[in-house]
């Protein structure tokens, strides 16, 4: 009878229903579990409120990123650099000034062309938009498992980067490009790639962990619920479990604003950092110098991104769950993620299929609503075992996920828990009642309530057939009744009855 109530859980756990709740329960586990290392260093070159105001309004010329990129690179000895702007020509206002955009472009292109480990982004945020000719330009991510056969995957929109004044087709693009998407919106989940044919593109946090563990392009194989980073030697760098043979699971490592975790540089410090490195002044090349040769910047990866809220490229994270966020911190712990092999991990699957979730969830529910009715209602004993399974599993949840990223689901199986529990002990508790009401109404007339109370707190029917017991029979009888009943009034003879049967 109880069954339907945890599979009703079940289904809504299947359709997402329960996602508000399970990733409320996923933060609290990343709080309790708290801030970790990872063995990578991110650094983040900010797109802040101070770099708009020295540089100007957004969107800058490109020319700005090649010294930032190289000096980076070269003086600062970064690993990689990526870039999270989507260096598109479409959409570019009419008032531009396209003689200084050129210049600009072909600035950055010529550096980019000498193959620098530098990836941009592409995205399909631009659902609808309008390519370089004015033609309208459809964009969805393509989900695995929701293509339709023989459907048309569209390609990205990519960085490119407009080099003629008089030729508008005439573009420009980079060789390393990375997705910057993530699953609806949110900071949680991001496509590995997308299986878009003959080149698929894969997302900038994995294309930057492949140039920081020296993979070749050709080196990243896709299988069938893995990615695997292959070293020019065939020695495996990493592999990424896939979830829906196409979906990472972010593993947070940290707050945005952690600064030893985070360390942090404004996009027109550093710019103007790199512009010194330049300078006829040898104080100001060698202040230059120094502030690239700081610790944070060597071997790491450098990831540039805008972070003034006036941008809107802002998300809540488990961390920051109260205030939205800059989004380039998803593609830092996404790296970290991989780098460090930490993958967050959830039940498997049979066939598409959340079995051990299902049996999970009906297991805890039955169990626990079991224990609350055993023994009867007024048993406490078995109500506190199935309050201590309920708080054991929760328990059990925190510690796997803080000892090995491991994420139980909590919202299905405690939702299932407490209401089958609940529903158990009422309907149980009416039926003690009812219960209780029968047998006061077959003997309260002729027993003493004492013996009627015995009866219905000793939880049985009463039964016919009797049972052994030593007891004590005890006669009375009342000298010449029958004469003297013959001539009392029946109230003077019920009123010594009651005297006499009182005594």
């Amino acid at each position: 009878m109880l069954l339907p109530i945890p599979a009703l859980w079940c289904v809504a756990a299947h359709y997402g229903w329960l996602d508000f709740l399970e990733y409320k329960t996923i933060d609290w586990r990343f709080h309790a579990r708290g801030e970790i290392d990872a063995p990578v260093k991110i650094v983040y070159v900010d797109i802040d409120s101070q770099s708009l105001s020295e540089i100007g309004g957004f969107p800058w010329s490109r020319g700005y990123f090649a010294p930032v990129c190289a000096a980076l690179l070269e003086q600062g000895k970064a690993r990689a650099v990526g870039i999270d702007v989507v260096f598109s020509e479409n959409g570019v206002a009419e008032s531009v000034d396209w003689k200084k955009r050129v210049v600009g472009n072909r600035e950055f292109a010529k550096y980019l062309a000498k193959s620098p480990p530098v990836v941009l982004a592409a995205s399909y945020a631009a659902a609808i938009d309008r390519d370089i000719n004015g033609q309208l330009v459809f964009r969805d991510l393509p989900r695995l498992g929701r293509l339709r056969p023989g459907a048309e995957v569209a390609v990205p929109e990519l960085p490119q980067f407009r080099i003629s004044e008089k030729d508008p087709r005439k573009l420009w693009t980079h060789q390393y490009v990375g997705l910057i998407d993530t699953i609806d919106g949110g900071s949680r989940t991001v496509p590995a790639f997308a299986p878009v044919p003959i080149t698929p593109y894969f997302h900038l946090s994995i294309e930057l962990a492949r140039l920081y563990l020296g993979v070749e392009r050709d080196g990243i194989k896709i299988a069938d619920d893995h990615v695997d980073l292959v070293c020019p030697d065939g020695s495996r760098a990493a592999r990424i479990p896939l979830r829906e043979h196409q979906l990472i699971d972010v593993n947070w490592f940290s707050r945005w604003r952690s600064d030893v975790r985070n360390p942090r540089v404004g996009f027109s410090t550093a710019f103007l950092y790199a512009d010194m490195l330049h300078s006829e002044k040898p104080e100001e090349r060698e202040a230059a110098a120094k502030f690239f040769a700081q610790p944070d910047f060597a071997d790491a990866i450098v990831l540039i991104g805008p972070v003034d809220p006036l941008l809107q490229d802002l998300a809540t994270t488990p961390f920051d769950d109260v205030t939205a966020v800059p989004r380039v911190g998803i593609h830092g712990n996404v790296i970290k993620t991989i780098v460090s092999g930490r993958y967050l991990r959830t039940l498997p699957q049979w066939h598409q299929v959340e079995g051990p979730q299902i049996l999970l969830v009906l297991g805890l529910a039955m169990a626990v609503a079991g224990l609350a009715v055993k023994g009867g209602v007024k048993s406490l004993r078995y109500k506190v075992a199935g309050a201590s399974l309920t708080i054991a599993y929760v328990a059990a949840a925190f510690f796997l996920f803080k000892q090995g990223d491991y994420l139980l689901p909590l919202a299905a199986p405690l939702g299932a828990a407490l209401s089958t529990t609940f529903v158990a002990v009422g309907w149980q508790l009416a039926q003690e009642e009812k219960r209780a009401g029968r047998i006061k109404g077959m003997f309260g007339t002729y027993l003493a309530p004492a013996v009627v109370e015995a009866m219905v707190e000793s939880g049985r029917d009463p039964e016919l057939g009797g049972h052994d017991a030593e007891i004590t029979a005890y006669f009375s009888d009342i000298q010449s009744f029958s004469s003297f009943s013959e001539v009392l009034s029946s109230g003077k003879l019920t009123e010594l009855l009651n005297e006499y049967l009182t005594a």
